[in-house]
């Protein structure tokens, strides 16, 4: 696929991305999610994920984006429960500074002011878990990356991320060495606390 001078690449939660993400992203966390359901307890994660020039692709939980044009991606993991299902997704994207445009599906709304990705659409729940994610490109700019995510009409959690410069785009980054303000793990049900943010990050 073209990939056209914009600001947001969307990664296809359907196509062999996803594939590889959950099965790295859960070797990644297992030891953590181990621990976790041994004390009754499933986690919702942001996620960074950097792919080199030489095709590997690595995965860390942590929510500070390093700006590697082509080669970060940023997303979320929600622990939601239950059986696998289809679910209604309302997805909002919202950037700290204007971006140039968004490449999305018809299924994406953007503001006037492009600071703001609004996505809603059906997506499957499977083993409790639901995954989305962004990439990014030319032209992304630094600062506050939010998603907020609403499931089945209910607000269902938050994740703010602080997206970073980096020098030479260099693609052996460590984002979680990344200066990052209120760096967390996990996200909490905002049905249960509405006005929690899950971590926070500020501009440039």
């Amino acid at each position: 696929m073209r990939k056209p001078p914009f600001l947001f690449r969307r990664a296809s939660v359907r196509a062999a991305l996803v594939a590889g993400l959950s099965a790295l992203l859960l070797m990644s966390v297992a030891g953590a999610e181990a621990q976790d359901r041994s004390r009754g307890k499933q986690r919702s994660i942001p996620f960074v994920s950097i792919t080199k020039k030489d095709g590997t692709t690595r995965y860390y939980e942590t929510n500070a984006i390093p700006l590697l044009v082509n080669k970060a991606c940023f997303g979320w993991r929600m622990w939601l429960g239950g059986p696998d299902r289809n679910v209604q997704l309302v997805e909002v994207l919202q950037t700290s500074e204007p971006a140039k445009d968004v490449i999305a599906g018809p299924e994406t709304e953007v503001n006037p002011e492009k600071t703001r990705a609004t996505t809603r659409m059906r997506e499957t729940v499977r083993e409790g878990y639901m995954q989305r994610s962004w990439c990014i490109i030319e032209g992304d700019p630094p600062g506050t990356y939010t998603y907020h995510i609403t499931i089945d009409g209910e607000p269902r959690g938050e994740f703010v991320f602080c997206a970073i410069e980096v020098k030479d785009q260099d693609e052996n980054t460590d984002p979680t060495e990344l200066n990052c303000p209120n760096k967390f793990q996990s996200v909490e049900d905002l049905r249960t606390r509405p006005t929690i943010v899950a971590g926070a990050a500020r501009g440039r």
